[in-house]
């Protein structure tokens, strides 16, 4: 029983973590895609490396492999993520409604809710940690070795 209980806890608490990455750095990844398009040019400057195009709403503005890699690599890690996290997740009462164009689960958490909130806070600071400080060096040693991740 303790151990079924001490496994419980360890999905819920990883599944939180997940759950903070994915929003966070979702929101993380909305806040600098704001900055950068505001200063994106319509044109491509190779001077300043900014030679990848984006298409914001019909126009095309151009970023740095940097800022194509991370705004790419963190969007496609972000919502997926989330949705692991939300899979994993310890449940009870799992409720399931389907319509012919939808389907909706709602659920009650089965664990402590108090123990989420204080790791989904921590798991944002982290988060907000791990991409503001190790996310630079990574993304830049991505593009040293060639690598530039493009959604376009």
């Amino acid at each position: 029983m303790a151990e079924a209980t001490r496994d419980k806890t360890a999905r819920l608490v990883s599944a939180t973590l997940l759950a903070a990455y994915g929003w966070t750095s979702f929101l993380f990844v909305m806040a600098a895609y704001w900055q950068w398009m505001k200063a994106a040019p319509r044109q491509p400057d190779a001077a300043l490396g900014l030679v990848y195009p984006h298409n914001a709403h019909g126009t095309d503005l151009y970023m740095s492999a940097f800022q194509s890699t991370s705004i790419s690599l963190v969007f496609l890690t972000s919502i997926p993520l989330f949705f692991l996290a939300m899979w994993m997740m310890p449940k009870r009462n799992v409720r399931v409604s389907k319509s012919r164009f939808a389907i909706q689960a709602d659920w009650d958490l089965d664990g402590s809710k108090l123990l989420v909130s204080a790791v989904f806070g921590l798991g944002m600071l982290a988060t907000v940690g791990l991409l503001y400080f190790a996310g630079p060096p990574v993304i830049g040693a991505l593009n040293a070795a060639g690598f530039v991740l493009h959604l376009g």
